[in-house]
């Protein structure tokens, strides 16, 4: 049967939908979605058509009672006003939209809502577990330890790397931590072969059961953690409630291990030790998502006066506020070094006789740039800050302009172009500078007065690196030198520009354009529940 025609879904319900199953919606959205689902049946649709092929493309495929699964998660609509959104809107829609669905032709085991798969095929009743979480997860090589379809019992799984969280049919979850092997008993009992990884048991679930090479641990109602080493001896640490624990080759009862308690058990005894809090981040007790990355961006081209922060010559905001701490000190507030042409949308910044290098000429050395903080930086963010300089003029040796980053003029790195000994040539260095001294320079290449170059100063992943874009020659350097240690965990940093002739009183005036500094702020997904964090 074909699907019976329905007008065009609008852009709004696919923003809308969207931004449902990303846990993204305010009451507004909400109320407007809700609204559309309830007037128009192809909404409805789509909605449920969307919502499926979302959870299979996250959570990799449910299955048998994919439907059902996924929608006690979300649990009941008995108390809207006090549920998440999510939670308050699936069911009643999802169950008209699958009617309509079905009539349509779109069965819901089309898409793995009922018994069949998306092609028709039945799904085996033996499925005992499903994988509904994951988190930058590597599985074996061979593929055939992947979670899929055929989690029935026997069915190993072999994480090598992430986080996964496997529900059973009776209800009982577990984080695997990799690297970790478990093996499906039952649809409520498992076995850790090895690695980590915690359980949370609901009351339908009482009775859940890892087993272990050297023992195993039954839950009588609770959270617990449970790691497997090398040779296969057995740590349990229980979080909340009581299980017991009883060894592989011992026919003493069980030991009764209650919150706060931890045991070890090496096949012949299980022996209780105090628990080692270091030791606990073993167990990851949740599956926090990811931060939102949110860049924060200043961006300056010059062509119109600043309201605020440094002033040129005239008196003109320049845009950039802030001058690396410990320089220019001696610079007059109208900096007689600093001219903005509007006409040619460039900042021109004549040089002036400094070196951070044994702080020579410091109170008159030109630093400017902004204060991280400014585009939200608190210490652990990556950062990028480019600048455009066109027709570069010829310093006297060891003259050197191009960017820098920093906490102040003796805590620095600093990275562009440095004179040579041949009138008109560059080198590309990048160097730190530690209690006011350069230390592990980096030089390479050359480029030549006139030259049109790009500066992009950059930290990911916390390591700095400094690329260099000949726009005249169309070449590129990249360079990278000693991670400056002293800057790691800084708060307050700053970035910007310099120019300086170190050895000379010959000045000359460079043209900044297109100036730009990105912030990589995170943003947490969702508040942190401590009753579910990390393991103490």
């Amino acid at each position: 049967m074909n699907r019976p025609d329905r007008p065009e879904v609008s852009d709004r319900l696919r923003d809308l939908v969207d931004d449902y199953c990303s846990d993204l919606l305010d009451e507004i959205a909400f109320g407007e979605l809700e609204a559309l689902l309830a007037a128009r049946p192809s909404a409805r649709v789509y909605f449920a058509e969307y919502c499926q092929i979302h959870a299979e493309l996250g959570f990799s495929t449910r299955a048998k009672r994919a439907a059902s699964a996924a929608l006690s998660r979300l649990e009941s609509v008995a108390q809207p006003a006090r549920r998440p959104l999510r939670r308050r809107i699936a069911r009643r829609w999802l169950a008209l939209a699958g009617s309509l669905l079905a009539v349509s032709g779109f069965a819901l085991g089309q898409w793995g809502l009922g018994n069949k798969g998306r092609r028709g095929t039945e799904v085996s009743p033996k499925n005992v577990a499903w994988l509904i979480n994951a988190q930058d997860c590597l599985w074996a090589a061979d593929g055939a330890d992947f979670p899929g379809r055929d989690m029935t019992v026997g069915k190993i799984l072999r994480l090598d790397r992430g986080l996964a969280e496997v529900e059973f049919d009776r209800g009982a979850r577990v984080i695997l931590k990799g690297p970790a092997v478990l093996e499906l008993l039952s649809d409520n009992s498992a076995r850790l072969i090895s690695g980590a990884l915690t359980a949370r048991v609901p009351v339908p679930a009482h009775g859940f059961t890892i087993d272990s090479p050297q023992g195993k641990v039954v839950d009588l109602g609770t959270e617990f953690g449970v790691s497997v080493d090398g040779p296969g001896t057995t740590s349990v640490r229980v979080f909340s409630g009581e299980l017991t624990a009883e060894a592989r080759n011992n026919r003493r009862p069980p030991v009764l291990l209650v919150k706060g308690q931890e045991a070890l058990i090496d096949g012949r005894a299980v022996a209780l030790r105090s628990p080692d809090s270091a030791d606990s981040a073993r167990f990851t007790r949740t599956i926090e998502p990811p931060p939102l990355i949110r860049p924060r961006s200043l961006k300056l081209d010059f062509a119109k006066v600043a309201d605020q922060g440094l002033r040129d010559r005239d008196g003109r905001g320049i845009g950039l506020t802030a001058r690396l701490p410990g320089t220019g000190s001696a610079l007059e507030a109208r900096d007689p070094n600093l001219r903005l042409d509007l006409d040619a949308h460039a900042l021109e910044l004549t040089t002036t006789r400094s070196d951070l290098n044994q702080q020579v000429g410091i109170d008159r050395g030109e630093y400017l740039g902004i204060r991280l903080a400014d585009l939200g930086f608190t210490g652990s963010e990556d950062f990028t800050i480019s600048v455009e300089i066109p027709d570069i003029p010829g310093l006297e040796v060891v003259g050197q302009f191009g960017l820098f980053a920093g906490a102040d003029s003796k805590r620095a790195i600093r990275g562009g172009v440095l004179s040579q000994p041949k009138p008109g040539s560059y080198s590309l260095f990048l160097v730190n500078n530690m209690a006011g001294t350069d230390r592990d320079i980096h030089e390479v290449g050359l480029t030549n007065t006139g030259d049109h170059l790009r500066f992009t100063l950059q930290r990911d992943k916390g390591r700095y690196s400094l690329l260099v874009e000949n726009l005249t020659r169309q070449s590129s350097s990249r360079l990278a030198i000693a991670h400056p240690k002293w800057l790691d965990g800084e708060r307050d940093l700053f970035v910007g520009i310099f120019g300086a002739n170190t050895q000379s009183d010959v000045r000359k005036t460079l043209k900044i354009k297109e100036l730009g500094v990105t912030v990589l702020t995170r943003t947490p997904t969702r508040p942190p529940d401590a009753s579910t964090g990390s393991a103490p």
